[in-house]
């Protein structure tokens, strides 16, 4: 009886010890897979976060990047306008049409017979940027404008008064026309007697200031406006008279351009005063006459101009 009660105690206990082993080979399952599902979860969240920095630095890189375009662009933007407005400076060669007529005395013009003329000039911007993207403000000024006509007598013209001007063109022949400038007859020079004439020649030398508007409307095309003030000096020879004279012209103009060359039309004015100096015998002088004698008359021009520019 008593051996049996020690079997069913031993049995007991060990159901207890198994029982109690399933459970602690249980638990320690649950911690093994627990740890196995935070291990996982640690990986996911470490494969998540260096995804998420990866996908930072992408952007980072793609901003950097995109950044560094706009600075090229802007960089070939500014290059650009500074290529196509670098050319500022300017020589034009071209052909005038100058028409003179005396406005004091005898009512009398001139025509031109042939006439050129050269300018070397340059453009100041007053601002670096252009405005709206296609137009800058400038002063224009150079300090050589070159002009020589070849005049020819055109006509005497009715003056207002009634009165017929005097010397030989009031007579309505076509002369040279320049002795008539003063009046009384021409009084015959050596060069009229031997039968020489060389004709009326007109040189005019000029400094321009003034301000002009550029307009490029599209890619290396210009279109330039300008209004010059311009201090003149001005001679005239005609046999062996000369005369000269000193005043201030004016001109505006409109030229387009596409990238050096350049085409454009302006319209000159001046009304100068001039003395003439003549290398001949004053008869009426008391002392037995003078060989040099001046006369001032005064000489409107207009006179239009075309030209081809070189722009640099």
């Amino acid at each position: 009886m008593k051996a049996n009660r020690f079997f069913m105690t031993i049995s007991l206990l060990a159901g207890v010890f198994s029982y109690s082993s399933a459970q602690e080979a249980g638990i320690i399952d649950e911690q093994v897979d627990t740890v196995v599902i935070s291990q996982d979860e640690g990986n996911d969240v470490t494969a998540t976060r260096k995804t998420q920095q990866d996908d930072n630095a992408i952007n980072e890189l793609y901003s950097q990047v995109e950044s560094l375009k706009q600075q090229q662009a802007k960089h070939e933007e500014d290059d650009l306008i500074e290529k196509k407005w670098k050319r500022n400076k300017y020589w034009k060669i071209g052909m005038a049409l100058p028409d003179v007529e005396r406005t004091d005395g005898a009512n009398m013009a001139w025509k031109t017979d042939f006439a050129v003329f050269m300018q070397r000039g340059k453009s100041a911007y007053l601002h670096s940027k252009p405005i709206a993207g296609i137009m800058k403000f400038a002063i224009d000024f150079g300090f050589i404008d070159l002009t020589y006509s070849k005049l020819k007598f055109d006509k005497v013209k009715t003056s207002t008064s009634g009165n017929k001007p005097s010397g030989s063109a009031s007579s309505g022949t076509d002369g040279d026309g320049f002795d008539d400038i003063v009046s009384g007859d021409p009084d015959g020079s050596i060069l009229d007697i031997a039968g020489i004439k060389l004709g009326m020649h007109k040189i005019d030398y000029a400094w321009h200031v003034g301000p002009s508007l550029s307009i490029n409307p599209v890619d290396y095309l210009f279109v330039h406006t300008y209004f010059h003030v311009k201090p003149i000096a001005s001679g005239i020879i005609e046999n062996d008279k000369f005369s000269y004279g000193f005043g201030v012209a004016t001109e505006a103009g409109l030229s387009i351009s596409y990238k050096t060359i350049s085409v454009g039309a302006e319209w000159n004015w001046s009304k100068l005063k001039y003395k003439q100096a003549s290398f001949d015998d004053d008869e009426d002088d008391e002392e037995g006459g003078s060989i040099f004698s001046t006369e001032e008359f005064k000489l409107k021009n207009v006179c239009p101009r075309v030209y081809i520019a070189f722009r640099f």
